[in-house]
């Protein structure tokens, strides 16, 4: 039976990973360093994830034999302070693998993200592997645990699987400090018939993808025979691409009389180093990715 461990489990992703799980034959424990506002559908424990030693407790106490390792300090909450955000970022993959390695765990599963690119990566339509030169801690912290993966898997054997993920959507959690997060802002101040002020401009256009596709994903590529993959450091995937005022547009298609103010703020910088489209073709062609969540239907989903 997969017993599984997922780290930061009360974030954007972990939630929804419970979700999946519950309606699966597997074990579930949940970890972060709060105490869910809500029950549950599977094991809990509040755990720190730069604590070793009480990590290891928990992987031997429950049996652990596959880890979604999901804490981190994502884009513009790392820049205000970049030590402290290098270290959770760093310190606890380095922590996972460790218990790995300790516990003859196999199998992990961790993001990266398209903050992994730079202004030298052609960013029109950025490639799986093109030249990257990542400008905030957060993307410095991704490429270095992409690296770090793949020399486990070549020194160790250590099978740890990522994905590349742009912007995620869900209405269903707060926004966690990302430079995306004005996608799921400006979607949820449409359905409080509020007033938004955008922090990115106008037309600033990057990669999107609706949280069930970002959970299938990675399913699909957990579940893939190792011999079958290509790529150890990390996947490029994507579902669409948008700017604010083609989002702006589509809302008030939508029968939606929303305000939109635009004052880019310093993520801005931050967003003109991103891609604005991903080639994901690797994806599609070792694991037969894709993705069913395009602009409509991913606000079908969210106005529904």
């Amino acid at each position: 039976m997969q017993r599984i461990l997922i780290t930061g489990a009360l974030g954007q992703l972990g939630l929804e990973f419970i979700k999946y799980f519950e309606k699966s034959d597997v074990y579930v424990l949940a970890t972060d360093i709060r105490t869910p506002s809500e029950k549950l559908s599977c094991e809990f424990e509040k755990a720190d994830a730069l604590d070793k030693d009480r990590l290891d407790q928990l992987v031997k106490k429950y049996k652990i034999n596959t880890i979604y390792h999901l804490v981190a300090v994502l884009s513009a909450n790392g820049e205000k302070n970049p030590f402290s955000s290098w270290n959770l970022n760093m310190n606890s993959f380095q922590n996972i693998v460790e218990i790995s390695l300790d516990n003859n765990i196999k199998k992990i599963f961790w993001p990266s993200s398209i903050a992994v690119f730079g202004t030298d990566s052609n960013l029109d339509f950025v490639s799986q592997n093109p030249s990257m030169s990542p400008e905030t801690i957060y993307g410095v912290s991704k490429l270095a645990g992409e690296k770090l993966s793949s020399y486990y898997f070549n020194k160790f054997g250590l099978d740890i699987r990522s994905l590349r993920y742009p912007g995620i959507i869900s209405t269903d959690t707060l926004p966690g400090g990302g430079t995306t997060d004005y996608i799921i802002e400006m979607l949820n101040a449409a359905k409080n018939k509020s007033d938004y002020t955008c922090f990115l401009s106008e037309e600033t256009k990057l990669p999107m993808m609706y949280i069930d596709d970002a959970i299938d994903a990675a399913i699909k590529l957990m579940s893939v025979e190792r011999k079958k993959l290509t790529i150890s450091t990390s996947y490029n995937v994507t579902g669409f691409s948008i700017t604010p005022s083609e989002l702006e547009n589509q809302i008030r298609s939508r029968g939606f009389d929303i305000k939109i103010d635009y004052k880019p703020d310093f993520r801005q910088k931050i967003a003109n180093s991103w891609p604005k489209k991903i080639d994901d073709s690797s994806s599609i062609k070792d694991w037969e990715w894709s993705c069913n969540f395009g602009i409509k239907e991913t606000l079908d989903r969210v106005f529904s």
